[in-house]
């Protein structure tokens, strides 16, 4: 039997610092709503696969939608909160050349989706650090 090393830790690392570099303390962003857009993705993308490696699980793909099937088949997701961070799925579609696709989120919807990150990081935390 092999034995696995567990990257969950450094998932969840990487999930923290881009939530935390896409949202600054007491200070407007220099950062335009694209690249905080594509920072708080990549948070919720660590977040996701520190659960998804904890539970030796990876999804399909990265896009928004695999990772929350992903993680629905190791854990129960709140329907809410998973209709609210698939929303902001199409923002960017970026992974077909024919389908291509960018816009530019609204402040109102980084707001939205920093909350609904905020929660995944919550259960993250839960999850991974108090079960070991």
């Amino acid at each position: 039997m092999t034995t696995r090393k567990l990257n969950w830790n450094r998932w969840m690392q990487d999930g923290d610092q881009f939530l935390k570099g896409a949202t600054p303390k007491g200070k407007k962003s220099i950062l335009g709503n694209t690249v905080r857009y594509n920072m708080l993705s990549m948070s919720l993308e660590g977040y996701i696969m520190a659960i998804l490696d904890y539970h030796q699980n990876m999804p399909q793909n990265h896009t928004y939608s695999d990772l929350i099937y992903g993680l629905e088949e190791v854990m129960p997701i709140d329907a809410t909160l998973k209709k609210r961070i698939l929303k902001y799925e199409n923002i960017q579609s970026i992974c077909s050349l024919e389908k291509y696709h960018r816009s530019e989120p609204t402040d109102e919807d980084l707001v939205d989706l920093f909350g609904a990150i905020q929660e995944i990081s919550k259960i993250a935390h839960e999850t991974c650090i108090e079960n070991v």
